[in-house]
């Protein structure tokens, strides 16, 4: 399984993001393009640091290989 397909959640179960928006992220900043990943931590708030972590760690299944 890759990823969390249910997002980053905060406590009470609120959704900080969802699996999707982190999987489009991570593939426009291995396009670079951080434009989206930079409007979902802006509104991720405080949890923007988990976000943003998610998101890199995310991108490199999106990054080309050098053979």
């Amino acid at each position: 399984m890759r990823g969390n397909p249910m997002g980053l959640f905060r406590r009470k179960t609120e959704v900080i993001a969802t699996g999707a928006e982190i999987d489009a992220a991570a593939r426009a900043i291995a396009n670079n393009d951080s434009g989206p990943a930079d409007r979902l931590c802006d509104r991720a708030g405080a949890d923007s640091q988990r976000v943003a972590m998610a998101i890199l760690a995310r991108s490199v299944d999106y990054t080309p290989q050098e053979d």
